[in-house]
């Protein structure tokens, strides 16, 4: 791709009509520079919103800061680029009221079909290869924002460290398969290590995790438990009447604790009637007469009782008790007899009743010990699927760091079959650095990265001189033109750099940097297209101001809405 022409349709805006090849210059002049603010000297005359609005042309997002301003600040404008892409040429119209569309050779597309169709005709990206697109790659060739100039690899910020590598790798001609494949194995290790920790946290298995009780040990118990289980309900008869059986067995019981009850209060009666039979209330002869004598001195004569009556009243009264006793304690033995018969016949009865109950049990019992064994089935089953699972993910681990390695060894093959085309951009890169610092160490190194991340590629460009802060900025420079005439898989033939970039350059170097611009864009097809400021340009030699005059394409001034970009005053935000 490159730039022919940007213009509007509105008469205010000051076409941009580029130079077909070589270099393509804008200069920011300023009317009363004494009386201004040397750091905003330029600003809103446009030479950065002409990069914006590039960019909004050629598929910024509808989030983009300058596409969300153009539509607020200037509605009713659409503006038009037109470019050229394999010696084709398009038409490129955006209406800032409808950002959600843009025109591409008189086709109406949506932003998303656009963007798939620039991607085709300016990048060849192998297919299902994520996160690289093409306004992921854009940025390197027209660095639409201030960040686009913090760092060399990253015009844009990108969402994760590997989309930068992985930009970076394609532009450079690396195969970014290594670098997807590296991703994914990485990507699939993270989450197989995520899941197998996450298994811990279930509440069967935490007791074990936690309590650093061992799994297998469990299943081995809830193993015995279960075929215990299974034995019994194979041996399980069910019986019908269980409960009435067991009820005939609980009244048996009582009668059996009552007839109990009476036998030991039946002995305790004989037991008593004994003890009787052993006190005899017998009076002997002499102590009657020893009583009637001392009768005597207290009553009349008149009580005098023949002592023979009296001895046989006493003998009366002993023979009458015993017999009274002896008959009481024939009865009491009949009924002991009764009961102890009524208690054999009964403990029989209980026995068989027993028996029966031991050999038989209830449905419901039957039910408990099925839902039992259930239960203990399937926490078997959970722990051994949990068990599994841990194996599983143990395995899938130590295969997916298997791969990783693997991988890492035919990335090392690959780049050794390569160097040569890492030579070359080492050597270009080399060969433009040494221009500005012609003692310092330079070069693009690229690593096979074996470390555990995402990255497969270690990329770095270098220029190992002093830490001035131009350094940075010919970095970027020299990055730049790399890419665009040794880098592959594009077909971008120019670059595009704001004035952003020249700010810390001293006099010298960008005495070298204009110089290698002459030289290397000279008969090409490539387009070098630059802002610059009139300080900038000040500081320059005679020839390098006669280069840049001999090439420049458009002049911004602060005198008069007329000498801006847009032909009028308006505050345009943009990155």
């Amino acid at each position: 791709m490159r730039l022919i022409s940007l213009s509007a349709n509105k008469e205010s805006f000051k076409t941009v009509y580029f130079n077909k090849s070589g270099a393509s210059f804008i200069l920011a002049k300023q009317d009363k520079p004494e009386l201004q603010d040397n750091s905003k000297t330029y600003n809103g005359v446009g030479k950065s919103l002409l990069v914006a609005l590039i960019d909004f042309c050629l598929g910024a997002s509808t989030r983009n800061k300058i596409t969300k301003s153009l539509q607020q600040k200037l509605p009713d404008w659409y503006f038009i680029l037109e470019v050229e892409i394999k010696k084709q040429p398009y038409k490129i119209v955006r209406h800032t009221n409808t950002p959600k569309e843009i025109s591409l050779g008189g086709e109406k597309l949506s932003l998303t079909d656009f963007c798939s169709k620039l991607e085709s005709l300016c990048f060849d990206i192998p297919k299902d290869i994520q996160y690289l697109t093409y306004r992921s790659l854009l940025p390197f060739f027209l660095r639409p924002s201030k960040h686009s100039y913090l760092q060399y690899d990253e015009p844009i910020k990108y969402g994760k460290p590997y989309q930068k590598q992985l930009c970076n790798a394609f532009l450079l001609g690396l195969d970014v398969e290594f670098s997807q494949v590296k991703m994914q194995l990485k990507q699939e290790l993270d989450e197989t290590r995520t899941l197998h920790k996450n298994i811990k946290n279930d509440p069967i298995l935490r007791q074990f995790f936690e309590g650093h009780k061992d799994a297998s040990l469990a299943l081995k118990d809830l193993n015995e438990k279960i075929e215990h289980l299974e034995r019994d309900l194979q041996n399980f008869e069910v019986a019908e009447d269980y409960y009435q059986v067991k009820q005939e067995a609980d009244d048996i019981k009582k009668r059996l604790d009552k007839i109990q009850n009476q036998l030991v209060l039946k002995s305790n009666v004989i037991d008593n009637i004994n003890k009787s039979l052993e006190i005899t209330p017998d009076i002997k002869r002499q102590d009657i007469q020893n009583i009637y004598d001392e009768s005597k001195l207290i009553f009349k004569s008149t009580v005098e009782k023949r002592l023979r009556d009296l001895e046989k009243f006493y003998s009366d009264l002993t023979i009458n008790r015993t017999k009274r006793l002896l008959h009481q304690k024939k009865i009491v033995n009949e009924e002991i007899s009764q009961l102890q018969t009524q208690f054999a016949e009964l403990k029989i009865s209980l026995d068989q009743h027993l028996k029966f109950l031991n050999a038989h049990k209830a449905l419901d019992v039957f039910t408990q010990m099925t839902n039992q064994l259930s239960d203990l089935q399937q926490q078997r089953e959970k722990l051994q699927g949990y068990e599994k699972l841990q194996k599983d993910y143990e395995n899938k681990k130590t295969a997916l760091e298997r791969d990783m390695l693997l991988q890492t060894v035919q990335t090392s093959e690959y780049l050794e079959q390569n160097q040569s085309v890492i030579n070359n951009l080492m050597e270009y890169f080399r060969l433009l650095a040494k221009r500005f610092y012609s003692d310092a160490l330079a070069g693009i190194t690229i690593h096979n990265n074996d470390g555990k991340n995402q990255i497969r590629y270690n990329i770095d460009a270098k220029i190992e001189s002093d830490t001035s802060d131009g350094i940075n900025s010919i970095k970027l420079f020299c990055y730049d033109l790399t890419l665009l005439i040794q880098g592959v898989h594009h077909n971008m033939d120019f670059v595009f750099h704001d004035s952003r970039l020249y700010s810390h350059i001293d006099e010298a170097h960008s005495e070298v940097l204009f110089q290698i611009v002459k030289e290397r864009f000279k008969d090409s097809n490539y387009q070098y297209i630059a802002t610059l400021n009139q300080t900038q340009f000040n500081t320059l030699s005679l020839e390098s101001k006669k280069f840049i005059e001999q090439h420049l394409i458009l002049t911004l001034t602060d005198d008069a809405d007329s000498g801006k970009l847009l032909g009028l005053t308006v505050d345009i935000e943009y990155d």
